[in-house]
C-alpha cells in the first residue's frame, strides 16, 4: 500500500469515527432529554401528590381534635353523675353529713379513673425539696435550717401527662432566717 491509499484510509477511517461519535452525541441528546423529561413528570406528581396530602390533613386536624374532645368529655360524663347526685344528697332535708361524704369519695374516685384512662398524674409536692420544673413558688416562709428549700405548704396541685407537666403545683417554701451580724456576736462573745 502506498502512503497515500495509507492517509486516505486513515482519514476514512478517523471520518467514521467522527461520525459515529457525533451520532452517539446526538443519540445521548435524546436520552437525556427523555430522562430529565421523565424526571420532570416524576417531580410534578409528587408535587401534585403532596399538595393533594395537605389538603387532607388540613381537612382531617379539625375532625381529629373533635374526636379527642369527644373522647375526654364522655370520660367526664360519669363524674357528673356523680356530682349530680352529689348535689341531690345536699340538697335533701333529710341527709346527713355520712352520706355527703360518701359522695365526696365516690366522686374523687371517679376523677382518679378518668385521670389514669387519660395518663394524667397529680404531682405531690410537700414535704419535698422545690423543684423549678414542677412547681411554681408562690410565696416564701420563714423557717428552721432543715427545712430551708422544702415545700411546707401545697395551694394547688401539680398535673402532668406523661413526661409533660400540664400545670405546676403552686406551692410555698420555707426559706431558712439568716442570723444577723449582731446575733454571731453575740454567739462568739459567748464562747
Amino acid at each position: 500500500m502506498s502512503k497515500h491509499n495509507k492517509k486516505e484510509a486513515e482519514l476514512q477511517q478517523e471520518e467514521l469515527l467522527e461520525e459515529d461519535a457525533s451520532q452517539e452525541q446526538q443519540n445521548q441528546p435524546s436520552e437525556e432529554k427523555d430522562k430529565a423529561t421523565l424526571y420532570f413528570e416524576q417531580l410534578v406528581r409528587l408535587q401534585a401528590d403532596f399538595e393533594n396530602y395537605r389538603k387532607r390533613v388540613e381537612k382531617e386536624k379539625p375532625e381529629l381534635i373533635n374526636f379527642g374532645k369527644t373522647e375526654v368529655l364522655i370520660s367526664f360524663l360519669s363524674l357528673y353523675d356523680v356530682l349530680l347526685k352529689a348535689k341531690k344528697q345536699v340538697e335533701n332535708k333529710n341527709a346527713d353529713l355520712e352520706h355527703i361524704k360518701q359522695g365526696l369519695k365516690m366522686l374523687f374516685e371517679e376523677f382518679a379513673k378518668v385521670f389514669k384512662a387519660q395518663g394524667v398524674q397529680i404531682i405531690s409536692a410537700k414535704g419535698k425539696p422545690y423543684d423549678a420544673m414542677t412547681q411554681e413558688v408562690i410565696t416564701t416562709i420563714p423557717c428552721a435550717p432543715k427545712d430551708d428549700g422544702l415545700v411546707l405548704e401545697e395551694i394547688s396541685s401539680g398535673v402532668k401527662m406523661g413526661d409533660r407537666v400540664i400545670r405546676p403545683a403552686q406551692v410555698i417554701v420555707g426559706k431558712a432566717q439568716e442570723e444577723s451580724p449582731k446575733e454571731v456576736k453575740e454567739d462568739i462573745k459567748t464562747k
